[in-house]
């Protein structure tokens, strides 16, 4: 009994390595284990109800039927499943996490959103309350996905853009348009102006220069890739060629490592991680230790967890509408009534 005690009294970290050795203790263990469900440290509670799962008993199964209590303030690491748009034209992956969903629903009501809306959100398809469980996940989902896919390579877009290019100096010096002509466009139009001006010109060797300098890899020159990454590359053979031989190198079972790689550098990762809060006392009921098959069914109406930085996204997206000149009044109004139940420094009045 004086272990039970000390495990009681001691820090987080300490509970949590020393809570194996409750169960030494019977029936008085097992109560001690109960209580922990409710601890105030998320640790401690998790490896308490990681223990009595293995536990047969009645008084045991009425303490984790509830599930797994989550508290407000509560960290959590969430897994999610980008979102993946194919048509005959184009290849896209969108990995953005629509927070502010029940926010907009509040204003505009549920028709706002259609199917096509939701098949560019992201889906939570695991949580855990360790980030490089998380990571690990997160890999696994992304490498279970790429030895499935299967595309053409004149169907989709393989590219990675290079974060150094000035589009507005390449033009200067490339003599394609003006400072004036440039300040007088609008940032949405920049780059389709300046693409439509190299098409126009029909010069071959400007169209490949602008290409190399705005992407780091394309498939028109898959041998930059290949050399990046020490695989031999056929001066001889096409380009398309050299790109199917390297498809079926890469998929060899010994290459995944690589194969991960190749989509992560030109495509971008199909899976991803994000850190959330818990937003309000919920319990889930959880099979695998800390691993739930998605949440999405707890948070089809209310926010369960959102991001650090959720005020400020929610503020500014409320200031928009608030400031909008033809945003219907009865929105505004909502949209302020919201504004006033967040309790932030943001808030500029």
């Amino acid at each position: 009994m004086e272990l039970l005690k000390a495990i009681a009294n001691s820090n987080a970290e300490q509970k949590i390595s020393l809570l194996p050795q409750a169960l030494e203790y019977g029936e008085s263990g097992i109560d001690f284990l109960i209580e922990c469900l409710g601890d105030r440290q998320l640790e401690v509670r998790a490896k308490a109800y990681e223990l009595l799962q293995g536990i047969e008993s009645e008084k045991v199964r009425q303490a984790i039927s509830p599930g797994f209590l989550l508290n407000p303030g509560d960290k959590i690491y969430s897994v999610y499943q980008a979102r993946i748009w194919f048509t005959d034209e184009e290849y896209c992956l969108f990995n953005g996490v629509d927070y502010l969903k029940d926010l907009v629903i509040q204003i505009y009501g549920d028709g706002i959103y259609n199917d096509e809306d939701l098949m560019f959100r992201s889906e939570r398809i695991f949580f855990y309350i360790n980030r490089d469980r998380a990571e690990h996940i997160a890999e696994v989902v992304h490498r279970d996905f790429i030895q499935q896919i299967d595309i053409d390579i004149s169907s989709f877009k393989w590219q990675k853009e290079n974060q150094n290019f000035d589009l507005k100096q390449w033009c200067l010096e490339n003599n394609l348009i003006s400072e004036q002509e440039w300040n007088e466009l609008s940032i949405h139009q920049r780059d389709w102006r300046v693409e439509q001006l190299i098409r126009k010109s029909g010069d071959r060797i400007l169209q490949e220069k602008y290409s190399k300098s705005k992407y780091i890899y394309k498939p028109e020159y898959i041998d930059t890739w290949c050399k990046d990454n020490q695989i031999e590359y056929d001066c001889n053979l096409d380009n398309w060629d050299n790109y199917r031989n390297l498809l079926d190198y890469l998929r060899l079972p010994e290459n995944i490592e690589l194969l991960s790689k190749f989509w992560k550098d030109c495509v971008g990762h199909f899976a991803f991680v994000k850190e959330e809060f818990i937003c309000r006392t919920i319990h889930i009921r959880i099979n695998e230790k800390l691993k739930n098959k998605t949440l999405e069914k707890y948070t089809s109406t209310k926010l369960i967890a959102k991001p650090r930085n959720y005020d400020k996204l929610a503020i500014e997206f409320l200031l928009k509408i608030i400031e909008c000149d033809i945003t219907k009044t009865k929105y505004k109004l909502k949209a302020r009534r919201l504004l006033q139940n967040i309790d932030s420094d943001y808030i500029p009045f």
